[in-house]
Protein backbone atom coordinates (compact mmCIF):
# COMPACT_ATOMS: atom_id res chain seq x y z
CA UNK A 1 0.00 0.00 0.00
CA UNK A 2 1.47 3.50 -0.61
CA UNK A 3 1.34 6.55 1.19
CA UNK A 4 1.68 9.78 0.13
CA UNK A 5 4.49 12.30 1.33
CA UNK A 6 1.83 15.19 1.89
CA UNK A 7 -0.71 15.63 4.18
CA UNK A 8 -2.07 17.37 7.02
CA UNK A 9 -3.65 16.87 10.38
CA UNK A 10 -4.37 18.07 14.13
CA UNK A 11 -5.02 16.75 17.21
CA UNK A 12 -6.29 18.66 20.76
CA UNK A 13 -6.03 17.27 24.19
CA UNK A 14 -6.58 18.40 27.48
CA UNK A 15 -5.80 17.36 30.97
CA UNK A 16 -7.29 19.32 33.74
CA UNK A 17 -5.91 22.53 33.12
CA UNK A 18 -4.20 22.49 30.50
CA UNK A 19 -5.07 22.24 26.58
CA UNK A 20 -2.86 22.20 23.93
CA UNK A 21 -3.48 22.36 19.88
CA UNK A 22 -1.10 20.67 17.55
CA UNK A 23 -0.85 21.27 13.41
CA UNK A 24 0.83 18.54 11.83
CA UNK A 25 1.75 19.58 7.78
CA UNK A 26 3.69 17.25 5.72
CA UNK A 27 5.19 17.96 1.81
CA UNK A 28 7.31 16.40 -0.15
CA UNK A 29 10.99 15.86 0.57
CA UNK A 30 13.91 12.77 -0.68
CA UNK A 31 14.72 12.33 2.98
CA UNK A 32 12.82 12.90 6.64
CA UNK A 33 12.58 16.17 7.41
CA UNK A 34 11.24 18.16 10.57
CA UNK A 35 10.44 22.17 11.69
CA UNK A 36 9.12 21.77 14.94
CA UNK A 37 7.31 24.86 16.68
CA UNK A 38 6.53 25.27 20.22
CA UNK A 39 5.88 27.39 23.18
CA UNK A 40 8.98 28.29 25.16
CA UNK A 41 8.06 26.12 28.32
CA UNK A 42 8.39 23.20 26.73
CA UNK A 43 11.57 24.27 24.55
CA UNK A 44 14.24 21.71 24.37
CA UNK A 45 12.49 18.59 24.42
CA UNK A 46 12.52 18.45 20.78
CA UNK A 47 13.51 14.62 20.84
CA UNK A 48 10.33 13.41 22.54
CA UNK A 49 8.48 14.87 19.77
CA UNK A 50 10.53 13.38 17.26
CA UNK A 51 10.17 10.07 18.56
CA UNK A 52 5.63 10.58 18.12
CA UNK A 53 6.77 11.47 14.66
CA UNK A 54 9.04 8.87 13.54
CA UNK A 55 6.49 6.01 14.63
CA UNK A 56 4.12 7.43 11.90
CA UNK A 57 6.38 8.64 8.90
CA UNK A 58 9.53 7.47 7.31
CA UNK A 59 10.34 10.12 4.66
CA UNK A 60 9.38 13.95 3.65
CA UNK A 61 9.20 17.25 5.33
CA UNK A 62 6.88 17.76 8.21
CA UNK A 63 5.97 21.14 9.89
CA UNK A 64 4.60 20.54 13.73
CA UNK A 65 3.49 23.21 15.60
CA UNK A 66 2.51 23.17 19.13
CA UNK A 67 0.00 25.66 20.52
CA UNK A 68 -0.58 25.93 24.08
CA UNK A 69 -4.68 27.05 23.68
CA UNK A 70 -5.21 27.27 27.54
CA UNK A 71 -3.66 26.99 30.68
CA UNK A 72 -5.31 27.94 34.13
CA UNK A 73 -2.82 26.60 36.74
CA UNK A 74 -0.26 27.70 38.75
CA UNK A 75 2.39 30.03 37.58
CA UNK A 76 4.12 28.93 34.47
CA UNK A 77 7.84 30.22 35.81
CA UNK A 78 10.07 31.22 38.32
CA UNK A 79 11.23 34.73 38.29
CA UNK A 80 15.15 35.15 39.84
CA UNK A 81 17.38 38.31 40.02
CA UNK A 82 20.87 37.41 39.31
CA UNK A 83 22.46 39.64 42.08
CA UNK A 84 25.66 39.72 41.49
CA UNK A 85 25.42 41.41 37.52
CA UNK A 86 23.06 43.81 39.16
CA UNK A 87 25.56 44.50 41.77
CA UNK A 88 27.85 45.59 38.55
CA UNK A 89 25.76 47.34 36.81
CA UNK A 90 24.64 49.54 39.51
CA UNK A 91 27.91 50.16 39.92
CA UNK A 92 28.67 51.03 36.80
CA UNK A 93 25.96 52.85 36.42
CA UNK A 94 26.65 55.05 39.48
CA UNK A 95 30.14 55.99 38.06
CA UNK A 96 28.96 57.21 35.14
CA UNK A 97 26.32 59.30 36.51
CA UNK A 98 29.38 60.71 38.62
CA UNK A 99 31.23 61.61 35.25
CA UNK A 100 28.05 63.36 34.10
CA UNK A 101 27.03 65.50 36.66
CA UNK A 102 28.12 67.86 39.55
CA UNK A 103 25.87 66.43 42.23
CA UNK A 104 25.58 62.12 42.15
CA UNK A 105 22.25 60.57 41.33
CA UNK A 106 20.28 57.79 42.64
CA UNK A 107 20.01 55.00 39.47
CA UNK A 108 16.34 54.61 38.57
CA UNK A 109 14.89 51.42 38.14
CA UNK A 110 14.05 51.92 34.64
CA UNK A 111 17.31 51.89 33.12
CA UNK A 112 17.53 47.84 33.84
CA UNK A 113 13.83 47.81 31.68
CA UNK A 114 16.08 46.55 28.85
CA UNK A 115 18.23 44.47 30.84
CA UNK A 116 16.49 41.14 30.18
CA UNK A 117 19.93 38.95 31.00
CA UNK A 118 19.29 40.63 35.01
CA UNK A 119 16.20 38.20 35.10
CA UNK A 120 16.31 34.39 35.33
CA UNK A 121 13.87 33.18 34.25
CA UNK A 122 13.34 28.78 35.20
CA UNK A 123 10.31 27.07 33.97
CA UNK A 124 8.29 25.60 37.01
CA UNK A 125 8.91 22.05 36.53
CA UNK A 126 5.24 20.65 37.77
CA UNK A 127 3.77 23.45 35.14
CA UNK A 128 6.17 21.82 32.23
CA UNK A 129 5.49 18.55 32.76
CA UNK A 130 2.24 18.77 32.51
CA UNK A 131 2.15 20.86 29.25
CA UNK A 132 5.06 18.43 27.75
CA UNK A 133 2.49 15.50 28.35
CA UNK A 134 -0.66 16.84 26.97
CA UNK A 135 1.39 18.56 23.89
CA UNK A 136 2.74 15.31 23.36
CA UNK A 137 -0.40 13.25 23.87
CA UNK A 138 -1.81 16.25 21.20
CA UNK A 139 0.79 15.51 18.63
CA UNK A 140 0.26 12.15 18.55
CA UNK A 141 -3.69 12.45 17.58
CA UNK A 142 -2.54 15.15 14.81
CA UNK A 143 -0.10 11.91 13.87
CA UNK A 144 -2.72 9.81 13.25
CA UNK A 145 -4.77 12.22 11.23
CA UNK A 146 -1.96 13.35 9.32
CA UNK A 147 -0.95 9.49 8.60
CA UNK A 148 -4.82 9.05 7.58
CA UNK A 149 -4.23 12.14 5.33
CA UNK A 150 -1.26 10.40 3.58
CA UNK A 151 -3.10 7.37 3.05
CA UNK A 152 -6.04 8.30 1.45
CA UNK A 153 -4.10 9.95 -1.19
CA UNK A 154 -1.85 7.53 -1.91
CA UNK A 155 -4.58 5.32 -2.52
CA UNK A 156 -5.15 7.72 -5.36
CA UNK A 157 -1.46 7.59 -6.69
CA UNK A 158 -1.92 3.75 -6.27
CA UNK A 159 -4.42 3.38 -8.65
CA UNK A 160 -3.17 6.09 -11.20
CA UNK A 161 0.37 4.44 -10.88
CA UNK A 162 -1.48 0.91 -11.43
CA UNK A 163 -3.55 1.25 -14.71
CA UNK A 164 -0.10 3.06 -16.36
CA UNK A 165 2.06 0.40 -15.08
CA UNK A 166 -0.31 -1.81 -16.89
CA UNK A 167 -0.41 0.62 -19.81
CA UNK A 168 3.47 0.06 -19.61
CA UNK A 169 3.72 -3.79 -19.56
CA UNK A 170 1.36 -3.94 -22.90
CA UNK A 171 3.11 -1.17 -24.55
CA UNK A 172 6.38 -3.69 -23.96
CA UNK A 173 4.57 -6.81 -24.47
CA UNK A 174 3.95 -5.19 -28.11
CA UNK A 175 7.56 -4.25 -28.60
CA UNK A 176 8.65 -7.61 -27.39
CA UNK A 177 6.14 -9.18 -30.21
CA UNK A 178 7.69 -6.30 -33.20
CA UNK A 179 10.71 -7.56 -31.75
CA UNK A 180 10.77 -11.12 -31.95
CA UNK A 181 9.04 -11.55 -35.27
CA UNK A 182 11.38 -9.06 -37.41
CA UNK A 183 14.48 -11.13 -35.45
CA UNK A 184 14.67 -14.43 -37.48
CA UNK A 185 14.67 -12.33 -40.69
CA UNK A 186 17.22 -9.69 -39.34
CA UNK A 187 20.70 -11.44 -40.53
CA UNK A 188 19.27 -11.83 -44.18
CA UNK A 189 17.23 -8.90 -44.88
CA UNK A 190 20.83 -6.95 -43.37
CA UNK A 191 22.98 -9.09 -45.82
CA UNK A 192 20.39 -8.93 -49.07
CA UNK A 193 20.99 -5.01 -47.82
CA UNK A 194 24.58 -5.48 -47.66
CA UNK A 195 25.70 -7.38 -50.83
CA UNK A 196 22.85 -5.00 -52.99
CA UNK A 197 25.01 -2.19 -51.96
CA UNK A 198 28.26 -3.32 -52.38
CA UNK A 199 27.17 -5.26 -55.75
CA UNK A 200 29.71 -3.32 -57.51
CA UNK A 201 32.62 -4.12 -55.01
CA UNK A 202 34.73 -7.13 -54.50
CA UNK A 203 34.07 -8.10 -50.71
CA UNK A 204 35.24 -11.43 -49.08
CA UNK A 205 31.67 -13.42 -48.28
CA UNK A 206 33.05 -14.79 -45.21
CA UNK A 207 33.90 -10.79 -43.78
CA UNK A 208 30.63 -9.72 -45.07
CA UNK A 209 28.80 -12.37 -42.75
CA UNK A 210 31.21 -10.83 -40.10
CA UNK A 211 30.09 -7.19 -39.74
CA UNK A 212 26.55 -8.75 -40.84
CA UNK A 213 26.66 -10.62 -37.71
CA UNK A 214 27.79 -8.05 -35.85
CA UNK A 215 25.30 -5.17 -36.49
CA UNK A 216 22.41 -7.49 -36.61
CA UNK A 217 23.71 -8.31 -32.87
CA UNK A 218 24.05 -4.76 -32.13
CA UNK A 219 20.19 -4.61 -33.19
CA UNK A 220 19.28 -6.77 -30.57
CA UNK A 221 17.15 -5.38 -27.66
CA UNK A 222 16.29 -9.15 -26.06
CA UNK A 223 17.90 -7.94 -22.72
CA UNK A 224 16.48 -4.90 -22.67
CA UNK A 225 12.84 -6.42 -22.92
CA UNK A 226 13.71 -8.73 -20.08
CA UNK A 227 14.86 -6.23 -18.07
CA UNK A 228 12.48 -4.23 -18.58
CA UNK A 229 9.97 -7.16 -17.57
CA UNK A 230 11.70 -7.35 -14.53
CA UNK A 231 11.30 -3.69 -13.51
CA UNK A 232 7.37 -3.85 -14.32
CA UNK A 233 6.98 -7.08 -11.78
CA UNK A 234 9.53 -5.10 -9.10
CA UNK A 235 6.89 -2.25 -9.32
CA UNK A 236 3.75 -3.85 -9.13
CA UNK A 237 4.67 -5.90 -6.21
CA UNK A 238 6.28 -2.91 -4.56
CA UNK A 239 3.21 -0.54 -4.75
CA UNK A 240 1.39 -4.13 -3.04
CA UNK A 241 3.75 -3.67 -0.12
CA UNK A 242 3.31 -2.57 3.69
CA UNK A 243 6.90 -1.36 3.27
CA UNK A 244 8.16 2.35 2.55
CA UNK A 245 8.98 2.01 -1.21
CA UNK A 246 9.13 5.52 -2.83
CA UNK A 247 13.00 5.57 -2.85
CA UNK A 248 12.58 1.76 -4.47
CA UNK A 249 9.65 3.21 -7.21
CA UNK A 250 11.86 5.83 -8.22
CA UNK A 251 15.38 3.91 -8.54
CA UNK A 252 13.40 1.82 -10.59
CA UNK A 253 11.85 4.28 -12.85
CA UNK A 254 15.26 5.38 -13.70
CA UNK A 255 16.05 1.90 -14.53
CA UNK A 256 13.20 1.89 -16.88
CA UNK A 257 14.59 4.63 -18.54
CA UNK A 258 17.81 3.47 -19.06
CA UNK A 259 16.53 0.49 -20.54
CA UNK A 260 14.28 2.23 -22.76
CA UNK A 261 16.64 4.52 -24.44
CA UNK A 262 19.29 1.86 -25.12
CA UNK A 263 16.04 0.15 -27.18
CA UNK A 264 15.51 3.27 -28.82
CA UNK A 265 19.41 3.62 -29.65
CA UNK A 266 19.41 -0.07 -30.63
CA UNK A 267 16.39 -0.55 -32.93
CA UNK A 268 15.71 -0.02 -36.03
CA UNK A 269 12.18 -1.06 -36.85
CA UNK A 270 10.27 2.01 -36.81
CA UNK A 271 7.19 0.47 -35.32
CA UNK A 272 8.98 0.26 -32.24
CA UNK A 273 10.86 3.39 -32.38
CA UNK A 274 7.30 4.89 -32.22
CA UNK A 275 6.22 2.83 -29.30
CA UNK A 276 9.55 3.59 -27.01
CA UNK A 277 8.13 7.28 -27.47
CA UNK A 278 4.46 6.54 -25.65
CA UNK A 279 6.49 4.05 -23.29
CA UNK A 280 8.61 7.26 -22.51
CA UNK A 281 5.42 9.07 -21.90
CA UNK A 282 3.85 6.30 -19.69
CA UNK A 283 6.99 6.21 -17.49
CA UNK A 284 7.12 10.18 -16.70
CA UNK A 285 3.83 10.15 -15.94
CA UNK A 286 4.85 7.42 -13.27
CA UNK A 287 7.30 9.29 -12.12
CA UNK A 288 5.81 12.03 -11.73
CA UNK A 289 3.42 10.41 -9.33
CA UNK A 290 6.10 8.56 -7.81
CA UNK A 291 8.00 11.92 -6.30
CA UNK A 292 4.83 12.26 -3.81
CA UNK A 293 5.13 8.34 -2.27
CA UNK A 294 6.94 7.76 0.77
Amino acid sequence: MLYSMTGYGQGTSTSDDVTVFVEAKSVNSRFFEASLKMPSIISGTDAQFLKIIKNYITRGKIYLSVHLAKYTGESLWKFSIDDQLLDAYTSLLEHIDSRLSAKRTSVGLDRFLTMSELIVKIPEPNAQKKILQTALAATAEAMKVLRKSRRDEGKALQHDIQKRLSNVKNIVKRIKKLHDNYSPNRFKKLRETAEHLSEDIEIDPIRLAQEVAYIAAKGDCTEEIIRLETHITRMEKAIKSKKTVGSLLNFTLQECHRETNTIASKTDIPEVSSLVIDLKEELERIKEQVQNIE
